[in-house]
Formats: C-alpha cells, structure tokens, sequence
C-alpha cells in the first residue's frame, strides 16, 4: 500500500512539473508589442467589413471601402476624419480592386447575393453605381485575390467558387461580368483571414487578441494603446491589411481595425508595426 502511494505522488508530480514546464516555455515564446494608433477615422455605425482602392498616381487618394452595421456602403482616405456615403443598403462583402492608371472601382455583395460594381467618377472621390449588364447572383463572400488582373474570385451558397471577369464601358457607366467555376479552397473565403507580415508572421484575430504567429519566432501579442489623442482599444472585432501605398505615413501599407460597439476605425502604419515587431524579435 506504502508502495502503490509512492508511486501515484511520482506520477502526479511528473504530470504537474510536465505543465510547468508547458507554462514556462508558452510563457518564453509569447512576446507584448505595444503600440499606439496612429489615426483613426469616425462613422456613424460600428464598421465590420473594410476593403481598399489604392490610386498608383495620387496615393492619398487611395480609398478604404467599409461597410458598416447596417449594410451601408462608406468610404474615407486615409487622412480623413470620417467617412462618406457610397450606397446604402444591406450589403454583405466589399473587395476592392489595383488596377494601375485606370479609375478607382471596387465591388459589393448585397443581400439578394447580388455583384454590384462602383466607379470613381470625381476629383472629390465620389464612386457612382455601374449598371451590370449581366449581373450575377448566389454569391455570399469575396475571395482573396491580388484583385490587380481584372478578375475577381467569389464563393456562392452553394459553396461553388468562380472566378469572375470583368469588362468596364465607362462612358456609359456599365459593367459586364463573366463567371467560370475553378477549384479554390473554400477556407481562403469563409474563414477568418490571417494577413502576413514580415514574411514569418500572420496577424489574426483570436478572442479579442490580435497576434502575431510566427513558426520559429514565437507568439506576440498586439496591444494598441492610447496615444496622446487617439484612445486605445482592447475590444477590436477584426483587422484588415494592404501593403499598397495609401499616402503619407501609410506610404508602405496600413493596417485597420474595426471595433465592437464602436462608430471608428483604428489605422496603424504597417512600416512602424514591421520595424517595432523587428526590434522586439531580434537577438539581445
């Protein structure tokens, strides 16, 4: 009986020095990187779906294309305060398209499923409706694509995915699309999007934490603070990349943060994230 007793307290305390040593090591590999906004853009509703329309002549001008709690369709440049009306609606997914010297255009799902398509038309960044005149229907969710080769690639209820061209007449303000079933993982559309940094890291979302997951370099925590005028956030409901240049500090790329129960969007330079994350990782 002495024995058997013995024997049971080497078990348990291997198991317990066993997760110890599981903490430490968790502990060792997962790293705080502290960051502060460095602007922030305001709407009337909570944003939960952010795109973007990069312009390779005037970067300023480039433009962040949301839609917002209620379906709406907004749009903001990087240094704007708030955002503008595009469309309203009930729309459900927004991508927006890099297409070098031509006008800004971007597409949207709305509720009945349908492709619609939006054209830059002013100086002043004003997008108009183009009318489809094939429109195509069934879809729920854009897919990621380098959106820069006039196609676009969109999931349906059916969980069939497509790949679909496009052909713009301008001066009439129309659009005809074309759609052709390809094979294309259906997880690059319906999951949560992971977007890269660095080459080795992702930045995902995971319970309220943004973090940066890397193979070989550990885990670090992203925690945007308060500035000297912009607030903090510890409640972000999702985050959206683009390496393109959006103007001024974002020349190299921004990062966007949506916020729950919140009518504003957080940007970071996506250049300061890279070199702040580069000084955390590298050998002391």
């Amino acid at each position: 009986m002495y024995m058997r007793t013995k024997y049971i307290k080497i078990i348990i305390t291997a198991i317990f020095l066993a997760s110890c040593q599981n903490t430490m090591d968790t502990t060792k590999t997962q790293k705080l990187l502290e960051v502060s906004s460095t602007s922030e853009i305001y709407s009337t509703k909570p944003i939960e779906e952010i795109s973007f329309v990069p312009n390779n002549v005037a970067s300023w001008l480039g433009h962040l294309i949301m839609i917002d709690k209620t379906g709406s369709i907004l749009r903001a440049n990087a240094s704007d305060r708030t955002t503008k009306l595009v469309a309203t609606g009930s729309y459900k997914d927004v991508i927006g398209t890099s297409l070098k010297n031509k006008s800004g255009l971007f597409f949207a799902i709305n509720s009945q499923g349908v492709i619609e398509a939006f054209i830059e038309t002013t100086n002043s960044g004003d997008f108009t409706f183009l009318e489809n005149i094939n429109a195509l229907d069934g879809f729920i969710k854009f897919c990621e694509t380098t959106r820069s080769n006039n196609k676009i690639i969109a999931i349906k209820n059916n969980r069939k995915i497509f790949n679909i061209t496009y052909r713009i007449n301008e001066k009439e303000k129309s659009i005809i699309t074309t759609e052709t079933e390809i094979k294309f993982p259906a997880s690059s559309c319906l999951t949560s999007k992971s977007v890269n940094l660095l080459g080795k890291y992702n930045l995902t979302l995971n319970d309220k934490l943004l973090e940066l997951n890397g193979d070989q370099n550990g885990r670090i925590i992203l925690k945007i603070t308060n500035g000297l005028s912009i607030k903090g956030t510890n409640y972000p409901s999702g985050v959206h990349l683009t390496n393109q240049n959006m103007g001024s500090v974002f020349n190299k790329g921004l990062i966007a943060v949506t916020l729950e129960e919140e009518s504003r969007i957080i940007l970071l330079s996506l250049k300061h994230i890279e070199n702040e994350a580069l000084e955390l990782i590298k050998p002391s």
